[in-house]
């Protein structure tokens, strides 16, 4: 983690980065108005295209600074604040849940990574559900492997993870629940890390920090930098308000009575993740961030397999917001529940629909205007806000500084490709196409320094 004095400094180099592209936008402006008087913007269309772009580049600066604004003020909560787990005596009875569904390739990872980890009060319960391959068989051994810790394995039908979890819930018999993927390797600290948050009695759920493990390929690597930059940044910034919006699967923290209040996870979504921690939100339960509890997961290498993800985590997310669709209409009845959905159907419907136009009328209007040269530096000044934050977030994780070599191209490329897939899964869930779960296939690929 970076110290409060490096951090501050990091603040300052990132704005000033921003603040610098924005001149740089604001001076070219005026001069190609200068130069070329009111010929250049004579037109309506002309003034229609770059009154878009400016306003895109803008609400993109705002939004990034709105958002160190506050992971910086989350980085200095946490920094004042005791260690982890310091305050209680005993410390809590854990239990991990790990719901597995055809995780025959990844499974012995999994679980050898539990036994690794640092805490003393803990069980481990692997839920098959339904199988065809051998995970049964290989998470069985686990049961006889420590004496100090007890390992459950089940096995039952197909039900759906949603069902998988409910089922080890049930049976779970400490106070606080953490479930992780089947293919999700754990930190051996991130449990300790974790626990000190229930520490207080409003949190009802921790999210952790899932980084990618696998980067032999462009996709994995553009992957492993949306999720510094792209996730990780966002649940910094929402922590700081203890309303983070997504706990994910990969790993999450639960106060199992928050759990039984909400009576668990629901299966009529396919996110499951975000349902769950709308209804704990809505509850009244308080969500944070833990960005020292770190996960290892597996992304996907191939074009087509990372489509189908994103397409069922976008129609997932739209079915979960359209099953809370009533408050988008009760701004007096709930105000804060009321603007915050608003907001989450900004960031899942507005946004990706904004971003594709601007890259569409950034072409466009160098084509039709003839401003090839504007154009071109209101480019670079794109690029520039996306390294400064991406470098200000691989310095606060501590993450790879090759990152920061990829961010040009995950701009103007891997958001691009990702948010037409998200277009078009927006249109298919609102015509009620019908999807399945199209699980991802396990490489088992995991680089142990990636953590």
């Amino acid at each position: 983690m970076v110290s409060s004095k490096n951090f501050r400094i990091l603040i300052s180099i990132t704005v000033a980065a921003m603040l610098a592209g924005l001149a740089v936008v604001v001076h070219d402006l005026a001069v190609h108005n200068a130069r070329w008087g009111a010929d250049l913007y004579a037109g309506p269309v002309s003034r229609i295209i770059l009154a878009v772009l400016f306003g895109f580049l803008l609400l993109l600066a705002c939004r990034h600074l709105v958002t160190l604004a506050f992971a910086a003020y989350d980085h200095w909560s946490q920094e004042e604040a005791p260690p982890p787990g310091a305050r209680r005596v005993p410390v809590p009875f854990v239990s991990i849940i790990v719901p597995a569904f055809n995780e025959a390739p990844m499974i012995r990872q999994v679980l050898e990574s539990l036994l690794a980890v640092e805490y003393s009060r803990f069980e481990v319960i692997v839920v098959d559900d339904g199988s065809s391959d051998q995970t049964f068989l290989r998470a069985l051994p686990f049961q006889r492997r420590r004496p100090d810790i007890e390992f459950r394995v089940f096995a039952k039908s197909n039900g759906g993870k949603f069902d998988a979890l409910n089922h080890g819930i049930a049976h779970a018999r400490g106070e606080i629940v953490v479930c992780i993927d089947g293919d999700s390797i754990l930190q051996p600290d991130a449990l300790r890390h974790l626990v000190g948050h229930f520490d207080d009695p409003s949190i009802g759920a921790v999210a952790g920090n899932v980084r990618v493990a696998n980067r032999g390929t462009l996709w994995s690597s553009l992957q492993a930098l949306e999720y510094v930059v792209g996730l990780g940044l966002v649940k910094r910034a929402q922590s700081a308000a203890r309303v983070v919006t997504i706990v994910p699967g990969p790993l999450g923290a639960f106060r199992k009575c928050a759990l039984s209040q909400v009576h668990g996870y629901d299966g009529d979504t396919f996110a499951e993740d975000f349902d769950l921690t709308l209804k704990l939100l809505g509850a009244g339960w308080h969500a944070v961030y833990e960005p020292r509890a770190v996960v290892l997961t597996e992304a996907p290498e191939h074009t087509l397999e990372l489509l189908k993800q994103r397409y069922r985590w976008t129609r997932g997310s739209l079915q979960v917001l359209l099953k809370r669709k009533w408050g988008l209409l009760t701004p007096r009845r709930e105000p804060l529940r009321f603007l915050g959905l608003w907001y989450l159907m900004f960031e899942n419907l507005a946004w990706p629909l904004m971003h594709i136009l601007a890259q569409v009328l950034f072409v466009a209007g160098g084509l039709l205007l003839g401003v090839h040269e504007l154009m071109i530096f209101w480019w670079l000044q794109l690029m520039v806000l996306e390294c400064a934050v991406a470098a200000f977030c691989v310095a606060v994780e501590d993450e790879q500084p090759s990152l920061i070599a990829v961010s040009p191209l995950f701009r103007v490329f891997y958001l691009v490709v990702l948010d037409v897939a998200r277009l078009f899964a927006t249109a298919e869930e609102f015509a009620r196409v019908g999807m399945s779960w199209d699980k991802v296939t396990r490489l088992g690929k995991f680089d142990p320094s990636k953590g």
